[in-house]
This record gives structure tokens, sequence and C-alpha cells, in this order.
């Protein structure tokens, strides 16, 4: 198979980046791939996670050496 672009990875920055490939570009093949089951199936990123919520969640999370 051959594709004109592969995106690794269905989170928010690889479907943003492959919808707006298809946007500028409809006849190009673009290729999506993802480890999880299916797409959302990891919902915590760093990109779109708020760390405020961790100290609530997680109140000594950067103790445990979290970035």
């Amino acid at each position: 198979m051959e594709y004109d672009v592969v995106i690794v990875g269905a989170g928010p920055a690889g479907l943003a980046a492959a919808i707006r490939l298809k946007q500028l570009s409809p006849d190009m093949s673009v290729c999506l791939l993802e480890k999880g089951s299916e797409v959302g199936a990891h919902i915590l990123s760093g990109a779109v996670v708020d760390p405020i919520a961790l100290n609530e969640l997680i109140p000594d999370w950067k103790e445990k050496g979290a970035p």
C-alpha cells in the first residue's frame, strides 16, 4: 500500500493534521495509524489536559516525578 502521507497517532494533533490535509487536498491519500483499540481510547494527553486538575486527582503527582 502506498500513501501520500502517513500520520502516526490518532490523538488531537494527528486527527487535526489528517483533517487539515484532506481539506487542503481532497485527492491526497492519508493513512492514520493508532495503537489504541479505537480512536480516543487513550484520552489523557499533556496537550489537552489542564494540569490543575491533576492536583485534585493525584495530589502528589509532582513528588512522584511526573513531568
